[in-house]
């Protein structure tokens, strides 16, 4: 799980590779094809924490009836350059200061009811009107709760973990989850100890409450944190909104 080289050994940004195995697939998404796999370049640091992770799921859930079982979804990450994925289309796909230098990447929800675990929608995101809201309108329905909630958890075992931001629909269930899985043992008192959960049940201005209805995005420190978030406070999407007040979520960041 852990790199144990030199910070420019562990920080370098190296392709996904493979692309596909039984635990994840890196498909190609957003313009990119199965030659190019233009937008799928990470901290070498940050593979193996998700290589890992997605290898646990595999192996401990291998008997779970939720769910597909199949391999997880993985969407941008950064360019080989470290820049926003379509920068060099000329259309980044990001906000500024986000998937940069291989701190962060889209990722699937493992799901219940569909043939993979690609990036989809997990709920109903359009209004009464029929208008798309970007965010979970009610309870997320293909949900696979019990797979997202141990590979997340996993990733918090290790110091580099960031945040891990998903729909606030999707937020509440998964911290009751994780603190089921850490009662139980399936996760360890590491992780238990490093829940970094962001969410937004109403919009706080964090940068989580939409768009996160089809994906997590799991980003890790680039260096030295960038901001230590205060007692119970969230990290946001990006550095640039640190100073934001907001009401955190009660149970944000909190395993009992």
């Amino acid at each position: 799980m852990n790199c144990t080289g030199t910070p420019a050994y562990c920080g370098q940004l190296i392709q996904f590779s493979p692309s596909v195995t039984t635990s994840y697939d890196d498909y190609a998404i957003n313009g990119e094809s199965a030659a190019t796999q233009y937008r799928s370049w990470l901290r070498r640091d940050h593979v193996m924490l998700l290589k890992y992770a997605a290898a646990v799921v595999e192996c401990k859930a291998a008997g779970w009836t939720t769910g597909n079982g199949g391999p997880l979804g993985l969407g941008d990450m950064s360019e080989s350059n470290g820049a926003i994925p379509g920068t060099a289309v000329g259309s980044p796909g990001h906000p500024p200061n986000t998937h940069t230098n291989g701190r962060d990447i889209d990722i699937g929800y493992y799901q219940i009811g569909q043939a993979n675990n690609h990036l989809r929608a997990i709920c109903d995101h359009y209004d009464a009107s029929g208008a798309d809201q970007y965010h979970c309108m009610s309870a997320p329905t293909t949900l696979d709760v019990w797979r997202t909630a141990l590979f997340f958890g996993t990733l918090f075992e290790s110091s580099i973990l960031r945040i891990i931001g998903v729909d606030g629909k999707a937020g509440p269930l998964l911290v009751s989850a994780i603190n089921e899985l850490c009662t139980t043992g399936w996760l360890n008192t590491a992780a238990c100890q490093n829940i970094s959960l962001g969410y937004e049940e109403t919009n706080q201005g964090l940068g989580w409450y939409q768009f996160h209805h089809h994906h997590a995005h799991v980003s890790v420190y680039e260096s030295a944190p960038f901001w230590q978030p205060a007692t119970n406070a969230m990290p946001c999407i990006q550095p640039g909104c640190a100073g934001k007040q907001f009401k955190p979520n009660k149970h944000m960041f909190s395993v009992k």
